[in-house]
């Protein structure tokens, strides 16, 4: 096959099909599994995935907990615990064969979500839908507080079947 016949067929293969490159953060909850199902749907879906799962854990600074330990033993237990915590989030995908990589964090969550979403060029963050006003009395609402901060990514927030939910609708909150 001569040069001009290579040109040819480069200039008429068919465009590379877009991969789809998801950051999904996760904890120890079934609610943060959601966003698996997500990229299930789009893989199944016939279109390419590749899903960065992140885990991210505010620093310890209580000084009770340092000091009986030393910040760099809560630091590996932390690390350890969210080892376990990504390998068990990441089987669905793995069995689906979509590509998927793990990464831990400490910091602010909001901010290290949205950070590593943009130094990963992420085309989607994708969260749970956000606990109703009423059910958040007494805790953070990683969610809304992403949505807020939102940048240049967009952050779709999903139901517990994965399916896409617009945040802060009565149906989508009915949903739960």
């Amino acid at each position: 096959m001569n040069n001009l016949s290579i040109a040819h067929a480069q200039c008429n293969a068919a465009p590379a099909a877009k991969i789809l490159k998801l950051l999904l953060p996760v904890d120890a909850t079934e609610r943060s599994r959601w966003t698996i199902q997500y990229a299930l749907r789009h893989r199944q879906s016939g279109q390419s995935v590749q899903v960065s799962l992140l885990l991210v854990a505010e620093p310890v600074t209580d000084w009770q907990i340092l000091r009986f330990y030393s910040q760099e033993h809560v630091r590996r237990f932390q690390a350890e615990r969210a080892q376990y915590i990504l390998d068990d989030a990441a089987q669905p995908l793995r069995q689906a064969r979509i590509p998927v990589q793990l990464k831990f964090l400490e910091g602010d969550i909001p901010f290290e979500i949205l950070d590593l979403a943009e130094q990963l060029d992420c085309d989607e963050i994708v969260l749970p839908l956000p606990h109703p006003r009423w059910a958040k009395l007494l805790s953070t609402d990683v969610v809304r507080q992403v949505l807020e901060r939102q940048r240049n990514i967009p952050v779709v927030t999903v139901d517990a079947r994965g399916e896409p939910r617009q945040a802060g609708t009565t149906a989508s909150l009915m949903l739960m």
